[in-house]
């Protein structure tokens, strides 16, 4: 199973954390938490495109050269519970804007941000046998103040990002994924229970560092193979502590697209995957993992290996409106 081409929409509105965080209701020392610590410093925020219009932006990049009937199924992942509350028929106007009327839609979401690898995940096994290729769609839009950020953990921006996953998509070869749910950390960050938060603070970067670890071994391959992490951009502490249990140099976390892109949810992976494909810094060859976790508490990974010059090569990856 092979990750081709990948379509990115990010608005070129942008808000300064200390405009996010305010717009949140949050005191300004809470931007300097977020700007000084985490890392954010510009949050995309769509100001005339509906989610409809992003989604649409980000597919059709990923289907630039592709014939639509080649498109067996459109898998679309999301973080937010109501994904569009002014779209109720969200995919169905995506799908005929796309020419995919003929394709079967259907969302992932209970994983929250980790719904886009599992959406990967399932959009291969969902198209191995039959030598289509199935667009998977990741995004979200901030609709409601309590969306605009995880409380001590991330600034949550606009934006989507796809991708044509299929046997016979030229692109990067998929070897290995992993996911693990813990249930008991349903409830996310709220303040109900404390310690719970304090107990799922302390699992974090241990149980994304496992989840890895399963990842890579059903990819037959060990870190040390590995070029690169590309990551959910939730802030560069937590990657610090991951790297550390991992044992890997904190330069191979990806995290260029952190400080200007902010937290975009599940389209995260994607997002960076595309930006570090234009940089040239991955070559033929090169086995990198992509990693996400979604509040609730789902840990995922996968592992892929860079394909040739028919996977698109350095700077073969387009952006809608806003450049990656």
């Amino acid at each position: 199973m092979r990750l081709g081409p990948i379509g990115t929409f990010v608005p070129p509105t942008a808000l300064t954390v200390a405009e996010a965080t305010a717009a949140a209701g949050l005191p300004d020392t809470k931007a300097r938490f977020y700007r000084d610590y985490l890392g954010f410093r510009d949050i995309p925020r769509s100001t005339g495109h509906s989610l409809a219009d992003m989604l649409t932006a980000a597919g059709r990049e990923a289907l630039r050269g592709t014939g639509p009937r080649a498109v067996r199924q459109v898998l679309y992942a999301h973080t937010h519970e109501e994904a569009d509350p002014a779209g109720p028929r969200l995919l169905d106007g995506v799908r005929t804007a796309l020419g995919l009327d003929h394709a079967p839609a259907f969302s992932v979401g209970q994983m929250n941000c980790a719904a886009g690898l599992f959406a990967l995940f399932l959009a291969g096994q969902m198209v191995s046998g039959d030598g289509g290729s199935a667009l998977v769609l990741t995004g979200d839009r901030v609709a409601r103040p309590e969306q605009a950020t995880i409380p001590g953990v991330a600034v949550v921006a606009d934006a989507a990002a796809a991708c044509l996953v299929g046997p016979g998509v030229p692109g990067d070869r998929l070897l290995g994924s992993a996911f693990r749910t813990y249930g008991r950390f349903h409830r996310g960050f709220g303040g109900a229970d404390p310690d719970r938060e304090r107990e799922y603070t302390r699992l974090y970067a241990p149980a994304l560092a496992a989840v890895i670890g399963e990842a890579l071994e059903e990819a037959g391959t060990g870190l040390d193979g590995i070029r690169w992490i590309v990551p959910h951009n939730v802030n560069r502490l937590s990657w610090k502590g991951v790297a550390k249990e991992l044992g890997l140099p904190y330069s191979q976390v990806f995290l260029d697209n952190l400080p200007r892109l902010g937290h975009a949810n599940c389209a995260d992976p994607y997002l960076n995957l595309a930006s570090l494909r234009a940089s040239g810094r991955l070559a033929p060859g090169d086995r990198y993992v992509l990693a996400a976790v979604g509040l609730g508490a789902t840990f995922g990974a996968a592992v892929l290996e860079r394909g040739g010059e028919s996977g698109g090569g350095p700077g073969s990856e387009r952006g809608s409106d806003g450049e990656l």
